[in-house]
């Protein structure tokens, strides 16, 4: 690992030598929860011990690894909102097109969407009948994979009957959440439990990432056995200023702390997805109370002089990519502008496994760095939360809230909010003007995000960024 910081490197040297005089690696291997927001932190450091633990707790039993080796299912789908399906989408992503190193390879597929045209357009391209799909949920309750359930075993019982359609679906769980109940009432293929003192998006590790990675004719065990390379490497042991998780980590919330809070994530094209799972690990861990760093990828890297002083700029180099000579060169001239770089290179797609745990450390230390709690999810709760109480709100009145747009325009709606009701007013009717002011608006160090309920496409990928280049 490279690390580059220009004038923030004596930051990170003194907070590697504030965490040797405080033991604070170890604290953190120990549980110890002062050393992030002294609140429920220990609660959720299981994901430690995933590399060492036997493959019964990472990827499920022997008996249910079997079944799903030997189902006639030619697709794996997964269901899946979030965490528990970040580092799925990775492996078919990265692997689909790759051959079987073993036995035969079938593709996997993430659905972990609403949006109803997407949902009908992936299930028009597979066979549901010839698909074995895990529906992925900790706590079991969340709402949009028990939804894609019911749609789909729905269709399958039409078809196979009720009894056949179970065979179809193995469920990843907590112990004792709703869908183990409604796993074994009906009649899944099985049931592969995850840890509870394990969060979502720090899962990749466990039956929540490895079961999918069997399912789909990949080795789970030569991802973990990277896991399990790098899991000492970036334990208390190692030396701190040769740890790869603890340094990341450092470097990163140094560079946080002096105001570079824009992590931009550079990839082999090969690997680019995991870009992806690094962007919701470190933005879920660590953006609360103001404080956190805000990923950014599929941006590619441009000029220095088209960057403000809030980047930070991370690459990771798979070996022998083509393509990598010229996102180094782009990379040294931002190093030479006062940048902070730092890159990686990884020896093959399998070292992804030991990038998982390197990340997830280093999103660890960064919330120690910044007194957060790297491990709840209050944003998310709350929005589950208020998302129940419309959903309530409309099986009582037979519909949901009717809003008002702020400016209707042909097809587009926009609702502008409080802050920008009065240059909603004064668009007087034009979108186009009413999107420039927005754009006018922003701030040095203020972020313009695009959240997106559509299809995942090419053409609709390259139509958002180039909304991102314009602005």
């Amino acid at each position: 690992m490279r690390v580059e910081l220009g004038e923030h490197a004596p930051a990170l040297a003194a907070l590697l030598r504030r965490w040797e005089r405080e033991s604070r690696l170890l604290r953190l291997f120990e549980r110890d929860a002062a050393i992030f927001s002294n609140a429920d932190e220990a609660r959720w450091l299981g994901w430690l011990d995933l590399p060492s633990a036997p493959a019964e707790q990472v990827i499920g039993d022997r008996a249910l690894r079997e079944a799903i080796a030997a189902h006639p299912a030619s697709t794996a789908v997964v269901l899946g909102m979030g965490g528990s399906s970040l580092w799925p989408d990775v492996l078919g992503r990265t692997w689909n097109d790759r051959p079987a190193s073993a036995g035969r390879r079938r593709p996997l597929h993430v659905l972990d969407t609403t949006v109803p045209d997407a949902v009908e357009s992936f299930l028009d391209r597979i066979a549901p009948e010839d698909s074995l799909f895990f529906v992925s949920s900790k706590s079991g309750s969340t709402i949009e994979p028990n939804a894609l359930f019911e749609l789909i075993h729905a269709q399958l019982a039409a078809r196979v009957g009720t009894e056949a359609a179970g065979r179809h679906f193995v469920a990843i769980t907590d112990p004792g959440s709703a869908l183990e109940a409604r796993a074994r009432k009906s009649g899944f293929l099985g049931t592969a439990l995850g840890r509870p003192d394990v969060g979502g998006r720090f899962s990749a590790l466990s039956p929540f990432g490895m079961l999918p990675a069997l399912a789909m004719g990949l080795e789970p065990e030569r991802l973990l056995e990277r896991a399990r390379k790098m899991a000492p490497a970036c334990g208390p042991s190692m030396a701190s200023d040769q740890n790869p998780g603890l340094r990341l980590g450092l470097a990163l919330g140094a560079l946080a702390e002096a105001g570079r809070d824009k992590l931009t994530l550079s990839l082999s094209p090969a690997i680019a997805s995991f870009g992806g799972w690094i962007e919701q690990l470190v933005a879920e861990s660590t953006g609360k109370s103001g404080k956190g760093l805000l990923p950014i990828t599929g941006e590619g890297l441009g000029d220095p002089s088209r960057y403000a002083n809030d980047r930070i700029f991370v690459d990771l180099s798979l070996a022998g990519d083509a393509t990598s000579a010229a996102r180094q060169t782009r990379l040294e001239a931002l190093a030479r502008a006062g940048h902070p770089t730092i890159r990686m290179e990884l020896a093959d797609a399998f070292e992804l496994g030991g990038a998982v745990f390197q990340w997830e450390l280093a999103t660890a230390v960064v919330g120690s760095v910044l007194g957060v709690n790297p491990f709840d999810q209050p944003d998310v709760e709350a929005a589950k939360q208020a998302t129940r109480e419309l959903m309530a709100a409309s099986d009582r009145m037979g519909s949901g809230p009717q809003t008002r747009a702020d400016l209707e325009s042909g097809s587009i709606r926009i609702f502008a909010g409080t802050s920008l009701a009065a240059a909603a007013r004064d668009a007087k009717g034009n979108p186009t003007q009413l999107l420039k002011f927005v754009a006018a608006s922003l701030q040095p160090g203020d972020a313009f995000l695009l959240n997106a309920f559509l299809a995942e496409t090419p053409e609709i990928r390259e139509k958002l960024e180039g909304i991102r280049r314009v602005v």
